[in-house]
């Protein structure tokens, strides 16, 4: 018995030792962190709504350049940054692991219900160029050409910034943030993100 309780103490203290680990990725999801599971779980958790209790900005606005989230790269929006982005929005550093934001996506600045999202979920403590990074779209599923391409479930991007769309997509716009005054419309922009809301 007192092998196993020390065996069952050992283990317990690995897995603690690893999930407190600064270089370990994110990996479960509640109200301050996006699932990266995939779009069904996505899905629930923006559902659930719990980001909404974030640092929000007031209210929809048209969208700020560069951006081209939106129909035909026209839109309107309303982004929410979590308390690790929130609370870090004026400094100056990299964003640490946690950080994440989600962005509502209008057809009209009175709309009452976004047509699509974007997620953004920094993974690791370092950016590593963007692929420390979750990132995840999803627009309305749409023929036209001018729209972003898209599955057919309306998925741009749902993955890490390493590899396919969203490193093609995301990182290939979000590693400009914060590198000259055309690419940071908002104050503390940085590290991939944009428009850090406080």
């Amino acid at each position: 018995m007192r092998l196993t309780g020390l065996l069952s103490t050992s283990l317990l203290s690995t897995l603690l030792a690893c999930s407190n680990s600064s270089d370990s990725s994110v990996t479960m999801s509640d109200a301050q962190t996006p699932p990266i599971t995939g779009r069904v779980d996505m899905q629930k958790w923006l559902a659930d709504a719990s980001y909404k209790t974030w640092a929000c900005e007031p209210t929809i606005h048209a969208l700020r350049a560069p951006s081209p989230h939106g129909a035909n790269a026209t839109g309107y929006n309303k982004i929410c940054s979590n308390d690790l982005i929130a609370s870090n929005a004026t400094g100056t550093g990299a964003w640490p692991k946690g950080a994440a934001a989600v962005k509502e996506i209008y057809d009209s600045p009175t709309a009452t219900t976004p047509i699509s999202f974007a997620v953004y979920l920094k993974t690791t403590s370092g950016s590593d160029g963007g692929a420390g990074w979750y990132w995840y779209e999803q627009v309305p599923v749409s023929t036209d050409p001018n729209m972003i391409p898209h599955d057919g479930n309306g998925v741009v991007a749902d993955g890490t910034g390493g590899a396919g769309p969203a490193k093609t997509i995301c990182v290939g716009c979000h590693v400009a943030a914060g590198s000259d005054a055309a690419h940071t419309p908002s104050p503390g922009g940085r590290d991939q993100v944009y428009t850090p809301v406080h």
